[in-house]
């Protein structure tokens, strides 16, 4: 009987210990993301106004816990400009009424709604 007790003691330990790591975890992932805005930042060469707009939409974002679209603007190719992402692509979508890049397009997916049908070569770099 003492032993079933103590692994069922042992058990609860160790399911607590567990739920406490993926709370820190959780807490743990704002901070990362935060630090990955703040090179993104500092690497990227728009206006300092842009800047500034891109992290504060970005911290909206945090506070949302929207991660898919934190790490597109600050991620390893972050794009401190992007304000959505297409829901078929995944292409990110900038301005104040989001649609893509003209040189980002065309995608190629079928059912894109951005997708269009000529290339664009002009703004290819």
């Amino acid at each position: 009987m003492k032993g079933k007790k103590k692994m069922t003691k042992t058990k609860k330990v160790i399911k607590k210990l567990k739920d406490e790591i993926k709370q820190l975890k959780e807490e743990a992932k704002i901070f990362y993301f935060y630090k990955k805005l703040i090179l993104t930042a500092a690497k990227s060469q728009y206006e300092p106004k842009d800047v500034v707009e891109g992290l504060k939409f970005a911290a909206k974002l945090i506070v949302k816990k929207d991660w898919h679209m934190v790490e597109k603007i600050g991620g390893a190719s972050g794009d401190l400009m992007a304000r959505g992402a297409c829901p078929k692509c995944d292409i990110n979508l900038v301005g104040e009424n989001p649609k893509p890049r003209s040189f980002t397009l065309p995608c190629l997916i079928k059912g894109c709604t951005f997708n269009i049908e000529e290339t664009n070569t002009e703004g290819i770099q």
